[in-house]
C-alpha cells in the first residue's frame, strides 16, 4: 500500500468513526435494510476517500442524497414490502424527510458530546419542557445563571457561523430563539439583516429539532467486520458515478406523461368529448398569428402580487383559439410544471407541461372559448395522478 493511499485511508477510518455509525443509522431507518444500509455507507465513504468531504454533515446529507435515490427506485420498481426484521423506527420516503433525519441524528450526535449538565439542562428545557424558574431551583441556579447556561448549549450544538463584529450578536439570536428576553436593542438590526434574521431562523429551527429528539431512535453501530469493507472499497479507488436519480425521474415523468396523455385522448374520444385528443395534436395544428382575443398577466399566489409570467388567447386559422405563454418558466427537478384552464363551468382541463420560458398550444374545441376562463400553472408530483393537486405557482384570468 502506498504512503499516500495509507494516509487516505487514516483519515477514512477516523471519520468512519466518528460518522460511520450516524450514517450506517440515517440509512438503516430510512430504507428499512441492513443490507441496503450497509451498501449506503460502503458507498459514501468510498466517494468521500476519492475527493469527497469527510465532515459529518457532508457525510450525513450525501448519504441522504443516496438514500433518497435508492427510495425513488425502490417506488418506481413498486417495490412495497421488506424482508428484514422492523428496526424500530417509522421509514422516510422523500428528500426533505430524509435530509431531516440526517439533521436529527447530526443534533443528537452534538447533544450527546455536550458537557452533562449542558445536555441535562437544555434537555429538561426544550424536551421535558420543565418551566425555567423551577429548573433553575432544582439546578441550584440563578435564572440569569440558567439562561447563560441554555445559550451556550445551543450555540454549542448549532454549526452556522457566528456573525461578524456590528450584527446581532450570537448569544443574543440563541436568547431569542430559546424565548428569552432580550434588552439588547437588536430587534430592528435583525429585521433588516438578511444575514442575522437567517442565522436567528436556523437556532429557531434547531430548537425545533432538539425539541423533537424523543422521536428519534437511538444509533445503531454497524457491524464490526463492515469496516473491513469500507478500507477495501476505499483501496479499489474512486467508484463509478452513480446515475442520477433526479434525470432518470424526469425521463420517468416525461414518459408517464406521454402515457397520461394517451390514457386521457381515448377516454375522451370514448366518450365523444375531443379535449384530449385537441392537446395532443395541438402543436400540429397551431396557427399563432392571427388577432389577440384577450390577454391575462399571471402572478403567484403564494406571494400575493408578484408577476410570473403573461398570457394571451390567439385567434387560429381554423376558428379556434391558442394559448401563447411567456414566463420564467423551466424543468424542475423534483416535479412537473402543468398548465391548467379552469372554465367558469366545468372541471380544470389539462393543457399539458410546461419546460420552458415560451409554450404554445391549441384550446381543445370541447371548451369552446377560453375568453373570460382562469389559467394557472401548478408544480405537481411525479405521482402518477393526473389530476390537478399540487402547488398553485401562477394564476391569472384572460380579460
Amino acid at each position: 500500500m502506498s504512503e499516500g493511499v495509507s494516509m487516505v485511508e487514516e483519515r477514512v477510518e477516523e471519520a468512519y468513526r466518528e460518522s460511520g455509525p450516524l450514517v450506517h443509522t440515517l440509512a438503516l431507518r430510512a430504507l428499512g435494510s441492513v443490507e441496503e444500509a450497509e451498501d449506503v455507507v460502503r458507498r459514501v465513504f468510498a466517494s468521500a476517500a476519492a475527493g469527497g468531504s469527510l465532515a459529518s454533515r457532508d457525510l450525513l446529507h450525501d448519504a441522504a442524497d443516496r438514500i433518497t435515490g435508492d427510495l425513488e427506485r425502490r417506488v418506481r420498481a413498486k417495490l412495497t414490502a421488506l424482508d428484514d426484521p422492523d428496526v424500530g423506527a417509522d421509514a422516510v420516503t422523500d428528500e426533505r424527510a430524509v435530509l431531516a433525519e440526517a439533521d436529527r441524528i447530526l443534533v443528537r450526535a452534538a447533544l450527546d458530546r455536550l458537557e452533562p449538565a449542558s445536555r441535562d439542562a437544555l434537555t429538561r428545557a426544550l424536551v421535558d419542557g420543565v418551566p425555567r424558574w423551577e429548573l433553575a431551583t432544582s439546578l441550584g441556579l440563578s435564572e440569569p445563571d440558567l439562561e447563560s447556561l441554555l445559550r451556550d448549549a445551543l450555540l454549542a450544538l448549532w454549526p452556522g457561523p457566528v456573525p461578524a463584529e456590528g450584527h446581532a450578536s450570537a448569544q443574543g439570536l440563541a436568547s431569542r430563539a430559546l424565548g428569552i428576553r432580550v434588552a439588547d436593542g437588536g430587534q430592528q438590526h435583525i429585521a433588516g439583516c438578511d444575514g442575522c434574521r437567517a442565522a436567528w431562523r436556523s437556532l429557531n429551527d434547531l430548537v425545533g429539532t432538539v425539541t423533537r429528539l424523543p422521536a428519534t431512535g437511538p444509533v445503531v453501530a454497524p457491524r464490526a467486520g463492515l469496516w473491513d469493507e469500507v478500507r477495501t472499497a476505499v483501496e479499489s479507488g474512486p467508484p463509478e458515478a452513480e446515475p442520477d436519480w433526479r434525470a432518470e425521474a424526469r425521463a420517468d415523468a416525461a414518459r408517464a406523461q406521454r402515457r397520461r396523455t394517451l390514457v386521457m385522448t381515448v377516454a375522451v374520444v370514448a366518450a365523444s368529448v375531443f379535449a384530449g385528443l385537441a392537446v395532443v395534436l395541438g402543436q400540429m395544428l397551431i396557427q399563432p398569428d392571427g388577432p389577440t382575443l384577450a390577454t391575462a398577466t399571471l402572478v403567484d399566489p403564494r406571494g400575493g402580487s408578484d408577476e410570473t409570467g403573461h398570457a394571451s388567447l390567439r385567434a387560429a386559422g381554423d376558428g379556434g383559439e391558442v394559448l401563447v405563454l411567456d414566463g420564467p418558466y423551466a424543468e424542475y427537478p423534483d416535479g412537473a410544471l402543468e398548465v391548467w384552464l379552469i372554465p367558469a363551468v366545468g372541471e380544470p382541463v389539462p393543457l399539458g407541461q410546461l419546460t420552458s420560458s415560451h409554450y404554445e398550444v391549441e384550446i381543445p374545441a370541447s371548451v369552446g372559448s377560453a375568453v373570460g376562463a382562469m389559467l394557472e400553472i401548478s408544480r405537481e408530483p411525479w405521482d402518477g395522478d393526473p389530476g390537478l393537486n399540487g402547488e398553485v405557482v401562477a394564476r391569472g384570468t384572460f380579460g
